[in-house]
């Protein structure tokens, strides 16, 4: 399990969202609801609530705009 604090690693934090938006785009979820989606996937998989208030969802927007580059949220 990955802790909170290890999110601040690009490349953990990579790993972790590219793992979640396969899942994600294998489903064929669109890209708008994968920002709320990966952050609840992510919650889980910390095992640690997850807010749209909270610092990582910032970071998982950046995430999803660098991956997927022209695609509106």
């Amino acid at each position: 399990m990955t802790e909170l604090e290890e999110l601040d690693d690009p490349k953990k934090l990579h790993d972790l969202m590219e793992k979640i938006n396969t899942k994600l785009a294998i489903i064929g979820v669109p890209l708008r609801e994968r920002a709320l989606m990966s952050l609840t996937l992510l919650s889980d998989e910390l095992n640690y609530e997850i807010s749209t208030d909270d610092a990582v969802y910032p970071l998982i927007l950046e995430w999803i705009q660098k991956r997927f580059p022209g695609e509106n949220i």
